[in-house]
């Protein structure tokens, strides 16, 4: 399941790939990788390193840290692979998937359970991951999501935050688990994980969620981009693409068909967000706050077609 050159001098221990797409801009340049060159490709010495079968679908990359490599499944495994021959250091399981074939959605299946990419953070050794799971006594009906935190080097589960509440900025409709999907991968910045949210096979209604962890206070904070005479739809999905951010206090997205905002000033976005990118702002108490939005003039348009 991963590639890379054949086995030799083990490399120094790095946490060399984070997050999706090698950064938080998402560009997918890993300046630490020098010898990976076209005559490298070409050469004989690159290919296969090794085949770990795991416990479940893999939609998430995998993570890097140090000489661990991190995959997750949505059977709610969680597995620490020697980097260089692939065996198994540790594995964990997160909880029950949601079984997605009891409510007829075929999003992914026959479970739900770990779909985004994580995060790591090399302070404090810490890998982040997004899991649905069923809670004990529970149904398919009611699933639910938690943030939880583990250690790369040995999988012990460090922190189990619940995704919960109501958004900021739409106080009256509290977040449905059952109708969520995170597929978004996860964002940290500032000691805080961001993850966002579409739908599950468009079961409504539903709406586009962002959710921020503090990971020392454990404090929850949403926002949604349906916040004004409608809460459905505009679905936060990116193809598994993760939320990007430029500097401190910057998030940005791309959000689903939905009420689409009028044309207007940017500067000045409405409560409604659908087919828009949008900029969010962190406030000095961790909330979110749209600051700036584009959407295209014809977006309702696009929409019926």
């Amino acid at each position: 399941m991963a590639t890379g050159v054949l086995p030799g001098p083990a490399p120094a221990a790095r946490a060399d790939e984070l997050t999706a797409s090698q950064n938080a801009l998402r560009t997918g340049w890993d300046p630490g990788e020098p010898g990976l060159s076209p005559g490298v490709l070409t050469g004989g010495t690159f290919g296969q390193l090794f085949s770990t079968p795991v416990n479940g679908a893999v939609y998430a990359q995998p993570l890097v840290a140090g000489s661990t490599v991190i995959v997750a499944t949505e059977n709610d495994w969680v597995y620490g692979l020697d980097a260089q021959t692939g065996h198994v250091d540790w594995s964990t399981q997160l909880g029950t998937p949601w079984p997605t074939s009891e409510v007829n959605c075929a999003d992914v299946g026959p479970d739900a359970g770990v779909t985004s990419t994580g995060v790591y953070d090399p302070a404090t050794g810490t890998v982040y991951e997004v899991a649905e799971t069923i809670p004990p006594g529970g149904s398919a009906t009611n699933p639910v999501f938690d943030l939880f935190g583990l250690n790369a080097s040995t999988g012990q589960i460090t922190l189990t935050v619940p995704i919960q509440g109501a958004p900021v900025n739409a106080p009256t409709r509290p977040f449905n688990a059952f109708a969520q999907f995170q597929r978004p991968a996860l964002l940290m910045m500032n000691g805080w994980v961001y993850a966002a949210f579409g739908s599950h096979c468009d079961y409504r209604p539903y709406s586009g969620y962002v959710a921020g962890v503090n990971v020392g206070t454990q404090a929850v904070t949403l926002w949604t981009d349906e916040a004004g005479v409608t809460d459905d739809q505009a679905g936060i999905w990116q193809s598994g693409g993760g939320l990007l951010s430029d500097g401190p206090g910057r998030v940005f997205f791309t959000s689903g068909n939905g009420v689409s905002p009028a044309p207007g000033p940017g500067t000045s976005p409405p409560p409604e967000l659908a087919e828009s990118v949008v900029r969010l702002a962190v406030h000095s108490d961790g909330t979110l706050a749209a600051q700036d939005f584009f959407s295209p003039a014809d977006a309702p348009t696009l929409d019926a077609y």
